[in-house]
């Protein structure tokens, strides 16, 4: 897996985040931590989960700067932020 898969897959998960489709969040997270497993962006996974704000049940070995809380709250208001834009131009 290449680093622009990875990287699309990640933008293709804020997409389904903001849409607010679980089964579609599920199959990233499931593809990202196959894809990533041992290697490097192991913490791609758990952003996915934070934008969707679903509990990390197989956590990285990421140590976030500012700490799993912050970081979580920080990506879900991406995703929050991005959906009331759609909501509020509709």
């Amino acid at each position: 897996m290449t680093y622009a898969e990875l990287v699309l897959d990640l933008a293709l998960a804020f997409h389904h985040a903001v849409r607010d489709d679980q089964d579609q969040v599920a199959a990233t997270i499931t593809r990202l931590r196959e894809n990533t497993r041992g290697g490097d962006f192991t913490c791609y996974g758990d952003i996915v989960a934070f934008m969707a704000g679903l509990p990390i049940e197989e956590a990285s070995p990421t140590c976030w700067i500012d700490g799993v809380q912050h970081t979580r709250r920080r990506w879900r208001g991406l995703v929050t932020g991005r959906r009331d834009t759609l909501r509020t131009s509709s």
